[in-house]
């Protein structure tokens, strides 16, 4: 492997296979996307291929500006390998993916991830110029031929993917985000409108209480409050989504309010679930993938952040509002709370604080579709 080449930028004239490594999170493929957009429209005749874990692949599966989508199964691996039945197949399959990223004869790999896990990938690609965003953690710098500085100060996951674009030549960059889509994914999402029975011209409005990092979590007793205040106020239809793994909490929730919400949970794949929050005026939200999906939709949001910088991560463009409360201990980027009060940030925020931000955001879209002078 050769030395880093440090700033000075690849000859992309000497590329023509190039290598995207952003194998997760769901939210940071999401913030991901422009940077696609701003390499396709500067390279429209460059082949160009993504590597995504099985969580997030959907997002990239048919994507028109991408000529190959390579998915690992890095996640269920390490499950598979501790056990003796499925162990086997899950080293075939690892031996079947570095086979493929060294077959692929990329010219250039863009690392957007920054951890040992992807460093390993860029290795196994094997190609003549590998680049980089500066503060890569866990060694995977040493990786690298290139570095992409990266201004002072805090700098949103979006604009920081977009300055390893401007570093490779595509400068003005793109900030489109494209999804990919399947003719079904309308009517599939307007199935299950039909089914949670949404009256003409009502409101149909989101709660999306589940992240993965448990610091994250606000409460099913506050979502459930904001909730059937929600729809009490603006008589809207109360849908709980996410992922199947979700269903059990989703199914609380709605044990909790009165009127019932309609449980979407586990009812969508990642494109039918775009589909539907392009149908919805509104989601409340924890900091998560569902929380990136509606804010690079353009759907209004009311996101609670806590122990994560909305700065850094928080909803991207669109008509989101991010709710948080100063203290001092965040945010601190920690997947188990550090004091003693467990989850301080999150349990700050409050129900009616919740309710009136999204009132507020529910009053302004009906003016905007009654007022003709809106935009």
């Amino acid at each position: 492997m050769t030395a880093p080449f440090g700033h000075d930028h690849v000859p992309m004239e000497q590329v023509q296979r190039i290598l995207i490594i952003k194998p997760s999170s769901l939210g940071d493929v999401v913030n991901a996307l422009p940077f696609l957009s701003s390499l396709r429209q500067r390279y429209p005749d460059r082949h160009i291929a993504w590597l995504v874990e099985e969580e997030a692949a959907e997002l990239l599966l048919g994507h028109p500006l991408l000529d190959r989508v390579i998915v690992s199964g890095r996640r269920r691996w390490g499950r598979e390998m501790r056990s003796p039945s499925f162990g086997s197949a899950a080293l075939r399959e690892m031996a079947a993916l570095i086979v493929e990223l060294r077959q692929g004869r990329y010219d250039l790999v863009v690392d957007l991830q920054g951890l040992l896990k992807s460093a390993l990938m860029v290795i196994c690609a094997r190609a003549r110029f590998r680049v980089g965003l500066a503060g890569g953690r866990e060694g995977s710098g040493r990786a690298l031929t290139h570095v992409v500085p990266l201004p002072p100060g805090p700098l949103h996951a979006v604009d920081r993917y977009l300055e390893a674009a401007r570093f490779l030549g595509a400068d003005p960059p793109s900030k489109a985000f494209m999804f990919p889509s399947r003719p079904d994914d309308g009517a599939r999402a307007d199935a299950l409108l039909a089914e949670a029975e949404v009256r003409p011209n009502a409101f149909v409005i989101a709660l999306n209480p589940q992240a993965r990092w448990s610091t994250k979590l606000w409460g099913e007793e506050q979502f459930a409050r904001v909730g059937e205040e929600l729809a009490r106020r603006h008589g809207a239809r109360i849908l709980v989504i996410g992922s199947s793994a979700d269903l059990p909490v989703a199914r609380r929730l709605a044990r909790r309010m009165n009127p019932a919400p309609f449980v979407a949970a586990g009812r969508t794949d990642l494109k039918v679930l775009i589909a539907l929050l392009k149908r919805i005026v509104l989601l409340v939200t924890v900091d998560s993938g569902p929380m990136h999906l509606a804010a690079a939709l353009g759907t209004p949001l009311v996101a609670l952040f806590g122990p994560t910088d909305p700065r850094l991560i928080g909803p991207y463009g669109g008509d989101g509002v991010v709710l948080r409360v100063p203290l001092p201990c965040s945010p601190c980027s920690k997947r188990r709370c550090q004091i003693d009060e467990d989850r301080l940030c999150m349990h700050s925020i409050s129900v009616e604080q919740v309710v009136e931000t999204a009132s507020s955001l529910l009053t302004a879209g009906l003016a905007c579709r009654t007022d003709r002078d809106c935009s």
